[in-house]
């Protein structure tokens, strides 16, 4: 039996899982403030919470799958010549460092291989930042729960829906989560914040199939081989999917087939399952995957990672370099060959030790005390410069993490006030800039939206350094058809200066 913990701004799902059969569920309604964009505030409060809901349901706190919702991450394809296992870690931390423009001492990072054949082999890596994974643990040791994995949503929803070649849309209050899954495996994985408590279901629809035709854009740019198109379903699911209107209003907007998520597995009928599909997916990550689903072609492919691996991971002991082992075997034969002219020299100095017994004993006194005096200034002259450069390491230490800065912090500000209709193409950070690009609707958004930056008084400059209209989204028009007028969106650059 696996166990689904899923926590998200507004409440606690619990869910177990026997086979592919549901046994139990519950869930309980969290206070405002407790969690916020995938950061548990207070773990003692969120652990008391889940303590209770444990209890409340009678499900065993064994084998407990977690993922937390609205929970950052970024992630990357890797490509490495295949190599063997014991080279493999290394390879990957040295190509994520490449590519990932986040510290990696910053993030947990944690890989799964993808299917393949040839002279290479492709990864799936994942970066979460450590902060996040740690109130995580906190909150669960509060609650009596060891963790048994840790899991992506957006990855628990590709695995519930098991498909070759498929759009998922998990709509939840406080989160939208949004994969792209192509050829058997999850190529885009997106989450987004609904619009404000005052917006409406319509306004929040609108929203997201905005958001899903940016994400389409993105993924053709990068996949012109494989582009998703009418025939593609969007499967629908979570807690706003229930409401009556919801398929139908994205169905108005959207030109794939919208069809509701059905979960692979056995459960009662009274089970709200577009509200559990996600906690499916967690009870779901250890149980072996069925064949291909009714009208697919292509196999699905589980990325079945360990968020919490990265963390456990052990640093392995650095190799004794080849010329330090050739010196010990060399040293070794020298010690050998002269063992026996030392041996003679040894019988010369027993016979003259009678002689100079005496005065060898007067000699050994007076050094004794010379070595004694000076060893007890060479201990002090030591301590003392031990002293001076554990402070100029301190001093190095404060300057270091001091003029580094908090990415998390500055990056909350940057996304935290991104205006409606805008989303980023990139975001880089270093220790004094940060450059922000990204497209939006309009001019003025742009202008607002550094002023809103300024009005942080979080940074020394903001500026605009790229305003440009360009088109997002262009498609050919077959023959004897009008061609489509491409999506014209403004597209920018902003550079704050930490």
């Amino acid at each position: 039996m696996y166990v689904a913990l899923n926590i998200s701004n507004s409440n606690i799902q619990v869910l177990s899982l026997k086979g592919r059969q549901v046994k139990k569920w519950g869930n309980l309604v969290l206070n405002d403030g407790l969690v916020r964009d995938g950061l548990i505030l207070q773990p003692q409060a969120v652990g008391e919470a889940i303590d209770s809901l444990f209890k409340s349901t009678k499900i065993p706190r064994e084998n407990v799958i977690v993922s937390l919702a609205g929970l950052s991450f970024t992630y990357r394809f890797l490509s490495l010549p295949r190599m063997k296992p014991a080279l493999l870690e290394e390879a990957i931390l040295r190509a994520a460092r490449k590519e990932i423009s986040l510290p990696l001492d910053e993030l947990y990072l944690s890989w799964h291989p993808l299917p393949g054949k040839g002279e290479e082999q492709e990864f799936f890596v994942l970066g979460v930042p450590r902060n996040l994974v740690d109130a995580m643990l906190q909150t669960l040791s509060s609650a009596g729960v060891e963790p048994y994995l840790m899991d992506l949503r957006p990855l628990a929803l590709a695995r519930t829906a098991n498909r070759g070649d498929a759009i998922v849309v998990n709509l939840e209050s406080d989160c939208f989560d949004i994969v792209f899954i192509a050829n058997g495996i999850p190529k885009v994985i997106h989450t987004i914040s609904p619009r404000s408590d005052g917006a409406t279901l319509e306004d929040n629809i609108r929203r997201l199939a905005d958001e899903l035709s940016k994400t389409a854009a993105f993924y053709q740019s990068s996949h012109p081989e494989s582009q998703p198109g009418p025939t593609t379903p969007l499967l629908l699911t979570g807690e706003l999917s229930a409401e009556a209107p919801a398929s139908g209003l994205l169905q108005a907007e959207v030109e794939y087939s919208v069809e509701p998520l059905a979960p692979p597995v056995e459960f009662p009928p009274e089970l709200p399952v577009e509200a559990y599909t996600a906690s499916i997916g967690l009870a779901l990550k250890k149980t072996p995957q069925k064949s291909v689903a009714k009208g697919e072609e292509t196999r699905f492919h589980d990325i079945n990672i360990n968020i919490l691996s990265g963390k456990y991971r052990k640093k392995k002991t650095e190799p004794i370099p080849a010329g330090y082992m050739l010196l010990g075997i060399f040293l070794t034969i020298a010690v050998v060959a002269l063992f026996p002219l030392y041996h003679s020299r040894s019988q010369l100095t027993a016979e003259n030790a009678e002689l100079q017994t005496e005065l060898s004993s007067i000699s050994r006194q007076v050094n004794l005390a010379s070595l004694i005096a000076e060893e007890t200034t060479l201990k002090e002259d030591t301590i003392q410069e031990m002293l001076e450069s554990a402070e100029a390491l301190n001093i190095a230490n404060r300057s270091v993490l001091g003029n580094r800065g908090d990415y998390t912090s500055n990056l909350q500000l940057i996304t935290g006030a991104l205006p409606p209709e805008t989303y980023f193409t990139s975001i880089e950070i270093d220790d004094n800039r940060i450059t922000a690009r990204g497209e939006t609707d309009s001019v003025f958004t742009v202008i607002n939206y550094a002023q809103a930056l300024e009005a942080t008084n979080a940074f020394s400059e903001v500026r605009i350094t790229v305003l440009d209209e360009d088109v997002s989204i262009a498609s050919e028009a077959e023959e004897g058809e009008t061609a489509l007028e491409g999506v014209r969106v403004i597209t920018f650059e902003i550079l704050v200066d930490i």
